[in-house]
């Protein structure tokens, strides 16, 4: 019962909830981190000279300089909102032709909070989401999907071709080893978030969000292009909420 009511609680203050998810946030990030110095302590252990540094994560500067890089970060963003806005309008017709639900059900009760806080807190409500939604949770999903998990997938590729009588730099080698892991991650990724309607934008932008950290070999562009993705979705809960479009007579 106690446990019950506290969800319910949570559910109707948006501010728990946001709570509840820098606290997700942390942990995940910790455990992330955890297993990345585990497992360095292991390869350690067997001869290897790994290093305990983040930089194999991604926590680098990226090639071109760290003002390049957030631009690109920024473009992508931009060009992954308008892209999120056909692919789930073409996503939302085809789950209604089959029958099922285009609500995004999963993340309605934060949405709804979300306006009711911006309507009675605006300052408040807004900053919060921003640093949240924004700023916090771009930069750990970038680091535990497009670092820990895809780059650690992308790696693995290589070290299975050497291992097999390869040189682990091969195109087609290459080619493979980022496609196996963008997939798998990106699809890790778009399950996350527990919406049929937004899955396939999720997928695509995390897609595109793998390719740019490969191509730059840092975590900048990604996060600032996952923030300027989410920034959108503040600014339009913050809409929404200010200045609501009046009900069809």
């Amino acid at each position: 019962m106690r446990s019950t009511w506290g969800v319910a609680r949570m559910l109707d203050d948006p501010g728990l909830l946001l709570l509840s998810v820098v606290a997700q946030n942390v942990v995940l990030i910790l455990l992330t981190v955890g297993l990345f110095w585990a497992g360095v302590f292991v390869a350690r252990r067997l001869g290897s000279k790994a290093g305990y540094g983040l930089d194999a994560l991604g926590v680098s500067r990226p090639r071109g300089g760290a003002l390049a890089g957030a631009g690109i970060g920024f473009l992508v963003g931009l060009g992954a909102v308008i892209g999120s806005l056909v692919i789930g309008g073409l996503s939302a017709v085809a789950l209604e032709a089959l029958g099922f639900s285009a609500e995004n059900e999963a993340q309605q009760p934060l949405l709804e909070g979300l306006r009711g806080w911006v309507r009675e807190s605006p300052g408040l409500a807004i900053g919060a989401a921003f640093l949240v939604i924004v700023l916090f949770g771009p930069a750990v999903e970038e680091f535990v999907f497009r670092g820990a998990i895809f780059g650690g997938l992308y790696r693995l590729g290589g070290f299975f071709s050497r291992v097999a009588g390869g040189d682990g730099t091969s195109r087609n080698v290459d080619r493979f080893s980022f496609l196996g892991a963008a997939l798998f991650s990106s699809a890790g990724f778009a399950a996350l978030h527990q919406s049929a309607v937004i899955a396939p934008a999720l997928f695509a932008l995390a897609f595109v969000l793998c390719a740019l950290y490969r191509r730059t070999g840092s975590l900048l562009p990604p996060i600032v292009a996952h923030a300027t993705f989410n920034s959108f979705t503040v600014l339009a809960i913050a809409l929404s909420a200010l200045y609501p479009i009046p009900p069809a007579a």
